[in-house]
């Protein structure tokens, strides 16, 4: 009843959703062609979505065929030329390329680049050593020292997870080496310094009393240098 009632392929990457001899309506417990179609319960396919997923677990088509003109932009929001690829991809459902975790991305489109990115390394995110734009080469973190200072500057992405911290609240934000690093490491940007008593009476004695038994030992005294 409900497949008569609504004919129309419900993968968003079909070219011609509402043009199909049969319409499939899946439900829990599939196993035609003895694929995995739990990610799919509820969808409703046209005859060739139904046939692709059959035969292949995936509702991407082969990738050299183009998606319409008005689709080909990446939906990054960090991709530096999202209109500019010589191909783009739609992310079906129940995407296991390069064993990556997909399903957030599950009917965005990406470009080249962005695709093959997350395919080697799980996340949207390029490498540290891409470098942001003269303009944005700023740290926008209001309690930096130097904003402007730095040789590498940091854009911060949603997903990213880097030291194991949640950065999602800080997302879109750029940050220099420094600011970057103290967040890495405690998942806050605020120093420590600025929540320690302001009495630093103790650091003197505490450097001279360090250095004493240190350089016992050593030939080289006093002259050792700290790197």
């Amino acid at each position: 009843g409900m497949v008569g009632r609504m004919k129309r392929c419900t993968y968003e990457g079909c070219l011609s959703p509402d043009v199909s001899s049969k319409f499939h309506f899946i439900e829990k417990g599939r196993a035609a062609g003895g694929k995995d179609w739990s990610s799919l319960v509820g969808y409703i396919l046209c005859k060739s979505c139904h046939s692709r997923f059959e035969r292949s677990g995936t509702l991407q088509r082969l990738q050299n065929r183009p998606l319409p003109p008005e689709a080909r932009h990446c939906s990054y929001d960090g991709c530096d030329k999202p209109d500019k690829s010589s191909k783009f991809y739609m992310i079906e459902a129940g995407k296991t390329a390069g064993g990556q975790d997909w399903s957030e991305l599950s009917g965005r489109v990406l470009c080249q680049a962005c695709y093959k990115r997350f395919k080697l390394g799980g996340s949207l995110e390029r490498s540290r050593t891409k470098p942001l734009a003269a303009a944005a080469r700023r740290c926008t973190y209001s309690g930096c020292l130097r904003p402007d200072h730095g040789t590498k500057f940091y854009r911060i992405d949603k997903d990213k997870k880097a030291g194991g911290q949640d950065w999602s609240h800080i997302a879109g934000n750029v940050l220099c080496r420094a600011c970057y690093c103290q967040y890495n490491r405690g998942g806050t940007l605020e120093r420590v310094l600025e929540r320690q008593p302001p009495s630093m009476s103790t650091s003197s004695d505490a450097i001279s009393s360090d250095e004493a038994p240190g350089s016992e030992g050593l030939g080289t005294g006093g002259a050792k240098r700290k790197a």
